[in-house]
């Protein structure tokens, strides 16, 4: 045994009665409950021992560098300054609990006081958390050596980094442990999905590498995006609508929809029909413009539509244009806010109505390089053009016009003749 300390030791400071244990005022933030089954002790772990049963007692210790933790037992009494005689606690031995869980290690120190003390009992609360030193390289702003806790994930390492750079590929992270690699580090996924699995918790050692991204695609337009945000006016609702434009990370295989849902998925405004990607031919040097259906890709499930991203392309998913335009033979013609079921003739209404010279049989709607007849009166859709020409002629206001216009001259001139 070795020597007996009072009080406060090398290891641990003595706490009397039980009641006297004590409680953390501040706890690092985790992100759920420690379980006592599962969270494996190992050197720097702070703990609370209580000792309860025939005798009760606690006391605080740590987790030595050895991997133990020390076994304080009352020997006896003293006379504190009052005169009173209070029990004397020292330490006795040092048991080796690292890399037991938190139950595992109560089962063994039990076992050992019970060689000491009858019919008692301990349990271990964890109080403090091991600190350990993780290493994170690579295309981060400030690479270098970084505290952890057991709780930290390589997220949170990265973040103490600096973050990843504008060329660091978030998707292709790679983790050694223990000469043991992952590649399967996966921020993006973790951000965009809550896929823990993704991002998992490191331990003291680890070498965090962020690597380059192996590609870069631009997505604006009506998605909610994770770049750059604009707002505009929204011409159905009067609200303001985000537009946004970022770039995003390339991997292999990524189709259209993949890079949709990584710029935070379409907004309700978006124009599912006439999205397009820019492209660069490397053999002409031409940018070329690939027509989309948004529609059939994300919701009819379309995969032959839904084509192979590559690195250097813009998506783009144009806003939808929520005025309806009324131009010619109308009293005041201009555009107007959308509104569902509406047909020809109620924004032609809104417009004035047509004036005299309209020719309504005759008028049509522009819509994507068509035209369609008003003749029957049809439903709009958002960004037509209604279009009311005017009468080639009209027979008796023309000839009315004409006779006015020639008669007053005529009879002013009898008149001035008959004087």
């Amino acid at each position: 045994m070795i020597s007996i300390l009072l009080a406060l030791s090398l290891f641990g400071q003595i706490n009397t009665p039980a009641s006297g244990m004590e409680i953390p005022t501040t706890l690092i933030g985790v992100e759920s409950p420690i379980i006592a089954d599962q969270y494996v002790l190992l050197p720097g772990d702070g703990l609370l021992v209580t000792i309860t049963g025939k005798t009760n007692y606690s006391y605080s210790a740590l987790v030595t560098y050895e991997g133990k933790v020390t076994i304080n037992v009352p020997l006896g009494s003293m006379t504190n300054e009052n005169g009173l005689s209070v029990p004397r606690y020292g330490v006795v031995d040092a048991i080796k609990i690292s890399g037991l869980t938190i139950t595992t290690a109560q089962d063994t120190l039990t076992r050992i006081f019970n060689t000491y003390l009858l019919d008692i009992k301990a349990k271990l609360t964890l109080t403090s958390m091991r600190t350990g030193i993780v290493f994170v390289t690579g295309e981060v702003q400030y690479p270098g050596t970084y505290s952890a806790t057991p709780v930290d994930r390589v997220s949170q390492l990265i973040t103490k980094a600096g973050n990843v750079t504008a060329i660091g590929s978030k998707s292709n992270i790679k983790l050694i442990r223990a000469a043991n690699e992952r590649t399967d580090i996966n921020i993006e996924k973790f951000e965009r999905d809550g896929d823990i699995t993704a991002n998992p918790m490191v331990q003291s050692g680890d070498i965090i590498i962020v690597p380059e991204v192996k590609g870069m695609v631009t997505v604006k337009g009506a998605v909610f995006g994770r770049g750059e945000t604009k707002l505009r006016v929204s011409a159905l609702t009067t609200e303001k609508e985000r537009v946004s434009e970022g770039v995003y990370e390339l991997n292999p295989l990524d189709k259209i929809s993949t890079m949709v849902t990584k710029a935070g998925g379409i907004t309700p405004w978006a124009d599912l029909n006439t999205g397009y990607i820019e492209r660069l031919e490397s053999e002409t040097g031409i940018r070329i413009k690939i027509p989309i259906n948004l529609y059939q890709i994300l919701f009819e499930k379309d995969s032959t539509k839904d084509l192979l991203m590559r690195n250097g392309d813009i998506l783009v998913v144009p806003p939808m244009n929520t005025l309806v335009y009324v131009q010619g033979e109308a009293t005041n013609p201009g555009a107007f806010l959308f509104t569902p079921n509406l047909k020809s003739s109620d924004y032609i209404g809104q417009a004035g109505g047509p004036t005299n010279y309209a020719n309504m049989r005759h008028g049509y709607i522009k819509r994507t390089g068509k035209k369609i007849s008003i003749k029957n009166d049809p439903l709009v859709d958002p960004g037509d053009i209604i279009f009311v020409p005017r009468t080639s002629f009209k027979w008796w206001q023309d000839y009315a016009t004409i006779i006015s216009a020639v008669a007053i001259p005529i009879a002013t001139a009898l008149i001035y003749l008959k004087q």
